[in-house]
């Protein structure tokens, strides 16, 4: 039997999560690096999906310069009755990776934290290509493929979103450029979320209990998020602590990627040169290397 409200308080719900939102380093960081690469949207019409409703609302909240026309797309009835109570217009429910939206409609796409939990990310890529209107923009976030401590004891505490199971853990640089070559140019790439802003992150939500972006139960009920906002509140010198010793060790690999790519005039299955014996020129190459270096 669960202690958890049978209706709580929506609008108290909302308010708590994006306080716990304000309070967390790594997602008000990759909100920061999206927006910067988002740059202006007069007059544009853009679509942001998040799997995290706080950072939706946020995006929404810096606007971009101000002047676009902005639609939320969320991938539960939940998730879009909390983009509604925030006071977000113009939401549409969805199941991906089909979009429910017409050819061109789009001058600009934000995809945040929803790669990793489709089954075929090739697919939603191509059909965001579909939406978008011609050589306009993608703004992406997604976990980095690495098997880490952080990773390990998020999976040892059950830290994990029971309502949206993830596929896969991440990509590699070359997996994510397998997802987009078909039909995107990068432009540019960054990366934020060291090991000792990730690893304090998890501590926070170990000790809070509650995943704060999920949309299971735990993380609907007030009495659950008031305690969640409490314990963010009181890491907040360990957030500090752990961005000094990120710049520290600086060289300690990413955990997360931004990038922005342009999109090409057509979705164009890129097909890789192979020569006569099948093989890639990469593979060719790197083969030789490895047999001058053994002579």
């Amino acid at each position: 039997m669960t202690d958890e409200p049978s209706n709580p308080d929506i609008a108290e719900v909302v308010r708590l999560r994006m306080k716990i939102f304000l309070r967390s380093p790594l997602r008000r960081r990759r909100l920061a690096r999206q927006m910067r690469m988002l740059d202006k949207v007069g007059g544009q019409e853009v679509l942001e999906m998040s799997g995290d409703d706080a950072s939706s609302v946020a995006m929404r909240n810096a606007g971009g310069g101000g002047g676009g026309s902005w639609n939320s797309l969320a991938t539960s009835e939940t998730q879009a009755e909390l983009l509604a109570e925030a006071g977000l217009d113009r939401i549409h429910l969805a199941e991906l990776p089909a979009l429910p939206f017409a050819d061109a409609s789009f001058d600009v796409v934000v995809v945040n934290d929803m790669l990793e939990y489709v089954q075929k990310p090739a697919e939603l890529m191509g059909d965001i290509h579909r939406v978008m209107r011609s050589k306009t923009r993608l703004i992406l976030h997604v976990r980095r493929k690495r098997r880490t401590l952080v990773s390990v004891l998020r999976k040892l505490a059950g830290l994990t979103d029971p309502t949206r199971p993830m596929v896969c853990t991440g990509f590699t640089p070359t997996e994510l450029f397998e997802v987009l070559r078909d039909g995107f140019d990068v432009q540019e790439t960054t990366g934020f979320g060291r090991f000792f802003s990730e690893f304090t992150e998890l501590l926070a939500e170990l000790f809070a209990g509650v995943i704060p972006s999920s949309c299971e139960p735990a993380a609907l009920s007030e009495r659950r998020l008031r305690r969640a906002a409490a314990v963010f509140a009181a890491f907040t010198p360990l957030f500090w602590l752990a961005g000094l010793l990120d710049g520290l060790f600086f060289f300690l690999p990413h955990h997360h990627m931004v990038l922005r790519a342009k999109r090409r005039m057509m979705w164009v299955p890129r097909v890789t040169p192979r020569l006569r014996d099948g093989r890639s020129i990469a593979e060719a190459a790197l083969r030789t290397k490895i047999g001058t270096a053994t002579e």
